[in-house]
């Protein structure tokens, strides 16, 4: 039988129409919640009317823990579910579950340097591993590529970022050969002593885990992916 998740009360800080269907949400951390850089949660919305089969929808949190708010972002789509559609209709103060800490797709121990490749909204446990890497001063080197064909969720922070840490360089990019042209290069210059992190959807992710380790060269275990499923 699964593990019960741990639940808590929260409630809503702010909701932002960042772009077309992009949205980001801070939320009020409850007392006891605490979570990595990286890792996700459930969020539940207990004031809505939600029709859909899952009540809950998995999200990753885009800063750490030190930031000291829970911040989400996500993307509605042409097609909305219930849940986002009811999603963006909550207002500051509106209750929220919160479900978690989940995941694995945390930074590793060891300075080598990293390879961060993000699709879309999978770029959001990406920016809170940067922003952790960044604040503990690690010495690796971050190449991050990022693939959107519209928008690309928190540029300007990014932008900021590596003008004050030449250590994050970045690759911004609008299509996947784009995308693949850019990993190719770093696997040819770091090869297996960088470790690998891709988030995204599911195909994107099993397509550029599989790019990697074949055109790539990389071993597996230098793989690390992160799947995003409430999006």
């Amino acid at each position: 039988m699964a593990e019960e998740l741990p639940s808590y009360q929260s409630e809503l800080i702010s909701i932002n129409h960042l772009a077309e269907d992009y949205y980001e949400l801070k939320i009020k951390v409850p007392t006891g919640f605490t979570w990595q850089a990286g890792q996700y949660m459930r969020l539940g919305l207990p004031t809505k009317k939600v029709t859909d089969k899952k009540q809950v929808r998995a999200l990753s949190m885009a800063a750490p823990e030190r930031d000291g708010v829970i911040l989400l972002g996500t993307r509605t789509r042409q097609e909305m579910s219930s849940f986002k559609a009811n999603l963006i209709t909550l207002v500051p103060g509106e209750a929220v579950t919160v479900l978690g800490p989940l995941g694995n797709f945390t930074l590793p121990k060891l300075d080598h340097p990293l390879v961060m490749f993000a699709s879309g909204v999978g770029i959001t446990p990406i920016r809170a591993l940067i922003k952790q890497a960044l604040h503990d001063k690690r010495d690796q080197v971050i190449d991050l590529v990022f693939v959107a064909n519209d928008y690309h969720l928190y540029q300007a922070d990014f932008e900021a970022w590596a003008q004050t840490y030449p250590n994050l360089q970045l690759h911004l990019v609008n299509h996947r050969a784009e995308a693949q042209a850019e990993l190719l290069k770093l696997t040819q210059k770091l090869g297996n002593e960088a470790d690998y992190y891709i988030s995204g959807a599911s195909k994107v992710v099993d397509a550029t885990e599989e790019f990697l380790t074949t055109e790539g060269k990389i071993a597996t275990d230098h793989v690390k992916r992160d799947v995003l499923y409430g999006y």
